[in-house]
């Protein structure tokens, strides 16, 4: 129950934070005729507002996060001891605001920069010298007075004798301390300034859409995982118990070389990689569901094989570049049992994709291997080996894969439909 009404504290607090000022006008007419003008200017002065950009004024939040803004003109006609009639305006403005953590997304006030009320004077000031207006007076002074500063309204006291049991008689009017009067040239200038400020705000505006709509025009890359929080440790092992490498900040991006479980193998400066648990990053356009190694879709292959066992041996066989010498193994199974041949290309891809996983691991390790070796545990059977430094080149891209797979030991070689050396 304290935590509700904390809120709601909160919220009534930051609400009259976003209430802004109201701008008063003066005006000699009859006050009748004044709130006929008003009532008039009401129709127009409520509605949708276009965009925010011109209208606020400043706020605490990314004024593009805003949307569905909306506007009300609330008039007061106060009259004075001097006989004129202030018409005073506030304007209220709502616009949603779309968080990124949804839970904080809702409709908040905002402060008006003056714009709408001034506009709503106007046509106030339209009306009431227009033909359709309504006046006893048939003299009008040649220069209208405007009240642009706010001073304190303080209660006038009642007349004697008005305690007559009149409630209206013997409620106080108004009286508005204000500054000295404008006179025509004055407010000529400040409309002239107000028309040239309004003028740069529409090509400022303008210019924000030039340059949105040629950003979303390029072409993003869908590769790039950011970093959700600072203090996010990187480690070269995709295991916590080891000693990060260094710990990134928040907005930080990375290249992703691919998925394994819950951690995601990242590029961090040439070949220098790390890893990343997956719940502390942040994917664009759904890429870590989609994303595959070298920005090729592994999806099938994924489904077809996984591994069951690795491990760090001897090579096993007699392929002279690896002979006798320590390799990066991997046993691959197909998922189903009952599937008892698969295609030779679903054969490569999966065999680049332990490739590319050993090839990170190797590259940061103190003491790598000499060679990775793949062998598909199945009925048709095949092992794929390369070279720790010909996989060094090809992720160096100083050769093409066409050249790496010729340089690694395919056996047979037309299990895997590429040209290679036999054993």
């Amino acid at each position: 129950m304290m935590l509700l009404f904390a809120v709601a504290t909160m919220a009534a607090a930051v609400r009259a934070l976003a209430e802004n000022d109201p701008v008063e006008r003066t005006f000699t007419e009859p006050r009748a005729e004044v709130e006929r003008a008003v009532t008039a200017a009401k129709a127009s002065s409520s509605g949708k507002l276009p965009a925010l950009e011109g209208f606020v004024g400043q706020t605490q939040r990314p004024v593009e996060r805003y949307e569905k803004a909306y506007y009300q003109c609330i008039f007061q006609v106060l009259p004075s001891a001097s006989g004129e009639v202030s018409v005073r305006v506030t304007a209220k403005i709502t616009a949603w605001y779309d968080d990124p953590d949804k839970q904080r997304s809702g409709y908040e006030v905002l402060p008006s920069n003056g714009r709408l009320e001034n506009d709503a004077l106007d046509r106030v000031e339209e009306i009431l010298e227009g033909p359709d207006a309504v006046s006893a007076n048939t003299e009008k002074p040649a220069t209208r007075k405007y009240n642009l500063s706010l001073g304190p309204v303080i209660p006038h006291a009642a007349p004697p004798g008005s305690a007559n049991g009149d409630p209206k008689a013997s409620q106080p009017a108004p009286i508005k301390i204000t500054s000295a009067p404008l006179n025509e040239e004055e407010i000529q200038q400040l409309r002239k300034k107000r028309v040239a400020a309004e003028k740069r705000v529409q090509q400022l505006h303008n210019a924000l859409q030039n340059l949105q709509e040629l950003y979303e025009s390029q072409t993003r890359p869908t590769d790039l995982v950011a970093v959700k929080k600072t203090g996010t440790s990187v480690f070269a092992h995709p295991d916590e118990s080891g000693k990060p490498l260094f710990v990134a900040t928040a907005k930080d991006q990375f290249e992703m070389v691919e998925i394994r479980g819950d951690w995601i193998h990242v590029n961090i400066s040439g070949q220098s990689r790390g890893w990343i648990r997956k719940a502390q990053l942040e994917f664009p356009d759904d890429a870590s569901a989609t994303k595959g190694i070298g920005s090729q879709p592994l999806a099938k292959s994924a489904e077809l094989f996984r591994v069951s066992r690795e491990e760090t041996s001897t090579f096993p066989g007699n392929w002279e570049p690896l002979r006798g010498k320590s390799v990066k193994l991997y046993s691959v199974q197909p998922v189903q049992s009952s599937v008892a041949e698969t295609q030779a290309r679903e054969k490569r891809d999966f065999a680049r994709e332990l490739f590319e996983r050993a090839w990170g691991e190797q590259s940061t390790s103190e003491s790598p291997v000499a060679g990775v070796v793949v062998i598909f545990d199945s009925a048709d059977g095949g092992q794929a080996s390369a070279t720790l430094a010909s996989l060094k080149l090809w992720n160096e891209k100083k050769i093409s894969e066409a050249t790496f797979w010729q340089s690694c030991s395919l056996d047979p070689p037309e299990t895997f439909s590429a040209t290679g050396k036999k054993q």
